[in-house]
C-alpha cells in the first residue's frame, strides 16, 4: 500500500561555532522573508498589483535552548563578555559579519528529517538586527531564545544563507 502523504519529523541537533546548542523547546525554525520591488498605482488597475521584482532576501532561524550552557549563551551576545557594551579592543562599529560564526543543524538518523535535509549549515550567522531577547533571572527553568541572522557567504560560486545535505 502506498503512502497517503509525504510527512517529515524528527529532532535536529544543533551547534553554534562547532559548541552544542542544547536541547530546543521546539527545534528550530527556519525563517525566508522575500524583497520586492512591487508593480502598483497605475490609471488603469488602481492599486493592484500588477507583478513585482524579486529584490533579495532575508533568511534567519529561531529557537529556544532549555540549556543555559556555552553553545546557547554565544549566540544571544557575540559583541563581547556579557553585560559588554564596547572597550577598546571591541569598539561599536564593527560588522555583524565579523562576529558571526557557522551554525549546523543535523538530524537524528532513523527518523524522516534524516534525508530532509540530513545537514543545514549556515557559513555566517550572528544576532539578527532589532532583538531584545529576555532571559529570565528566577526560579523558573531559564531558557535562551535565540534568533540568528544568516548573512550571505559565497559557497562554490553561489551566494547562500545556507547548504543543506
Amino acid at each position: 500500500m502506498a503512502a497517503i502523504g509525504t510527512f517529515i519529523d524528527g529532532a535536529y541537533v544543533g551547534t553554534y561555532n562547532s559548541v552544542g546548542i542544547g536541547i530546543t523547546q521546539d527545534g528550530y525554525d527556519l525563517i525566508l522573508s522575500l524583497k520586492e520591488e512591487v508593480i502598483n498605482e497605475s490609471d488603469q488597475y488602481g492599486g493592484a498589483l500588477l507583478d513585482y521584482f524579486y529584490r533579495g532576501g532575508d533568511c534567519q532561524i529561531r529557537c529556544d535552548s532549555k540549556e543555559y550552557a556555552p553553545g546557547s549563551v554565544a549566540p544571544y551576545w557575540p559583541w563581547g563578555a556579557w553585560g559588554q557594551m564596547t572597550n577598546a579592543a571591541l569598539p561599536i562599529g564593527r560588522k555583524a559579519s565579523a562576529v558571526a560564526k557557522s551554525l549546523v543543524l543535523t538530524s537524528t538518523a532513523g527518523t524522516p528529517a534524516a534525508t530532509a535535509p540530513a545537514s543545514l549549515t549556515a557559513t555566517m550567522a550572528v544576532l539578527a538586527p532589532g532583538q531584545s531577547s529576555t532571559l529570565k533571572f528566577s526560579t523558573k527553568l531559564r531558557t535562551v531564545p535565540i534568533f540568528l541572522q544568516l548573512i550571505p557567504d559565497q559557497v562554490a560560486g553561489d551566494t547562500r544563507w545556507f547548504t543543506t545535505t
